[in-house]
């Protein structure tokens, strides 16, 4: 789920407007020599859910199916936006918003929900001295909270009889 998580956020901040190759991991430390405007990301811990709900039952010729969801997954992951200019990060943020996809099919063909749940402005304090606020570097951030909602499925085989003969040869008593 991770890769789908970080493919989504990848098309959906280029969408935006963020340069190519600028959505990366997340770093321990601000560093001034790391490009901004840039996203960083970070997956929190996966939570599951036992549900074992039937998700489907179909048949072929020679089987009857049953597609069970035996775990719901939850995903949250952090996508930090920063950036020097804040008319710029004001734009990306509501470009970036609009540009996530309400869910998609990961690689088994299940559905996974996209929410976007939290974002949360920050900047660094006012230097001041005296009554001159200095500003040396200007930094801003945006930090999205995403939601990835998918499931684990299994599915259940049961073999059909295709056909089947009466033997001519049996003698009733």
């Amino acid at each position: 789920m991770q890769a789908f998580a970080r493919e989504v956020v990848t098309r959906a901040a280029l969408a935006a407007g963020l340069p190519e190759g600028r959505v990366i991991d997340i770093v321990k430390k601000d560093n001034l020599t790391i490009e901004r405007p840039r996203l960083e990301v970070q997956f929190l811990p996966e939570k599951f859910t036992r549900t074992g709900r039937k998700l489907a039952v179909y048949r072929t010729e020679t089987a009857l199916i049953r597609k069970r969801e035996l775990y719901a997954v939850e995903l949250t992951v952090n996508a930090n936006v920063l950036a020097d200019d804040r008319d710029w990060l004001e734009a990306f943020c509501m470009a970036f918003a609009a540009a996530l996809p309400r869910g998609g099919n990961d690689s088994r063909g299940n559905w996974i929900r996209v929410r976007a749940q939290q974002a949360t402005f920050s900047r660094p304090p006012d230097r001041r001295v005296g009554n001159e606020v200095i500003e040396i570097f200007t930094k801003v951030n945006r930090l999205f909270v995403l939601t990835f909602t998918g499931r684990v499925t299994a599915e259940e085989r049961e073999a059909l009889i295709p056909s089947w003969t009466i033997n001519p040869n049996i003698k009733k008593v």
